[in-house]
């Protein structure tokens, strides 16, 4: 699907159309948090010259969910920086609705968002997700050391606000590089 589409759905769950009452509160927060990125977020220009050495037509596929706060932080991201590159598609995929991310688990979880970046031919190019390894960082040493959920969600979501989409950038050169 793409970006109307998701957003199509989203609103369907916000109406409660889709899932438990218990995703009630993320649904909004999360669609506010998703909105405001995707509206300010500019790619940086190191990204943009990296990107631009991309020969071959790419599709990125991005598996998540509305209900999840790691994905409204890095969906809008992934989404300005695939329209900065050349010859790039997208697909968003939900999680709770496709077999794909069983293929692609984190750890043994359906972590999201999950990012598979694939040829025309089907060839996977490399994948990411579901978070930065500093966001990662992060949030096991918050889980190591038992903080509460509340804590700990809300640490994360302000490393993301202070970071503002330059871990993201800097991996995903990194596996961009690996394409050339």
């Amino acid at each position: 699907m793409n970006l109307n589409e998701y957003l199509q759905i989203w609103e369907q769950a916000l109406n409660g159309d889709l899932y438990d009452d218990h995703y009630n509160t993320y649904l909004q927060l999360n669609k506010t948090r998703f909105k405001r990125i995707f509206k300010t977020f500019t790619p940086s220009p190191e990204f943009i010259a990296e990107v631009s050495k991309i020969k071959q037509p790419t599709l990125w596929i991005i598996i998540t969910e509305p209900w999840c706060g790691d994905a409204a932080q890095n969906v809008p991201l992934l989404l300005k920086l695939i329209q900065t590159i050349p010859n790039a598609n997208y697909t968003i995929e939900l999680r709770d609705q496709s077999s794909l991310i069983e293929q692609y688990l984190t750890n043994g979880v359906k972590g999201i968002p999950k990012l598979i970046v694939r040829d025309y031919e089907g060839h996977d190019l490399f994948t990411w997700g579901p978070r930065t390894s500093e966001a990662q960082e992060l949030f096991n040493e918050l889980r190591t050391k038992e903080v509460d959920r509340k804590v700990l969600y809300e640490s994360l979501h302000g490393w993301y606000t202070k970071d503002n989409g330059k871990s993201l950038q800097v991996e995903l050169q990194t596996l961009i590089r690996s394409l050339n």
